[in-house]
């Protein structure tokens, strides 16, 4: 009987034991993965840019990998799963870096080339005007704001000893005054900061050079330079089939 008992303790010791030695090993081992660090510029370099542009390569099948099947013709829409993958991709390139999205295997005729690049330039630059939209809604908020606090500064001024002799609406006042004046540093400062930065973004989008390879070869375009002056050739970017001449009609008809 005491044999078995010694036992039995002995076996509990020994359980105990590993079970603090397990838990020393895995406290370690977060202590360890907690110092791993990794260098984000080496790998974009790696992956994607090379002499000052940023590639994108994509492998397809066919037409229909690129343009949704659903869309019509003249209304072509970009395959949500090719976006997809381009904007992924775009997300670890520095917004500095120009895109050349690279479309590898197969062959295209020069009509469906011309829809293609036509396709990604007009979603892209609807992403960017949804970004400029979005500016100028922060821009009128902002004001908004901004014209709510003067008042309320105006009101506790002006009116001070009326508040005073009401200590709620003198309170209330204050609170709204404090709320539109932090309400319009956020929206004026760190909010559109951060809207701008997307802006930035989506113009990257909606600059992105395409060009064609049947085979895959990893090396860059022949002409940097002529590159860059294409992404740069204009400011204003406008749809891909826009006619001036139609425009111009359109506004003589109106006048």
């Amino acid at each position: 009987m005491w044999y078995k008992s010694v036992k039995t303790a002995s076996f509990h010791g020994d359980a105990m034991f590993e079970k603090r030695r397990q838990s020393a090993r895995l406290r370690k081992n977060l202590r360890k993965f907690s110092k791993k660090r990794v260098d984000v510029s080496k790998y974009v370099k790696d992956f994607y840019v090379e002499n000052g542009l940023a590639y994108i390569s994509c492998n397809v099948k066919g037409y229909y990998d690129i343009i949704d099947p659903y869309s019509v013709a003249g209304y072509e829409w970009l395959n949500d799963s090719f976006a997809r993958f381009i904007e992924t991709n775009a997300m670890y390139v520095p917004t500095e870096y120009p895109i050349v999205l690279e479309i590898c295997g197969t062959s295209f005729s020069q009509e469906q080339k011309d829809v293609i690049e036509a396709t990604i330039a007009d979603y892209y630059a609807l992403k960017l005007g949804d970004c400029q939209l979005i500016l100028e809604q922060n821009a009128k908020k902002s004001i908004t704001l901004l014209v709510m606090g003067i008042l309320f500064a105006i009101l506790i001024m002006k009116w001070g000893s009326v508040l005073d002799a009401n200590a709620a609406l003198s309170e209330a006042s204050f609170i709204f005054y404090w709320l539109f004046l932090w309400e319009f540093v956020d929206c004026a400062w760190f909010e559109r900061r951060d809207l701008i930065s997307d802006r930035v973004d989506a113009a990257q989008m909606a600059s992105i050079k395409v060009v064609y390879k049947p085979v895959f070869v990893d090396s860059p375009v022949a002409d940097e330079e002529t590159v860059l002056d294409e992404i740069f050739e204009t400011i204003e970017i406008l749809p891909s089939d826009y006619d001036e001449d139609d425009e111009e009609e359109i506004t003589e008809k109106e006048q």
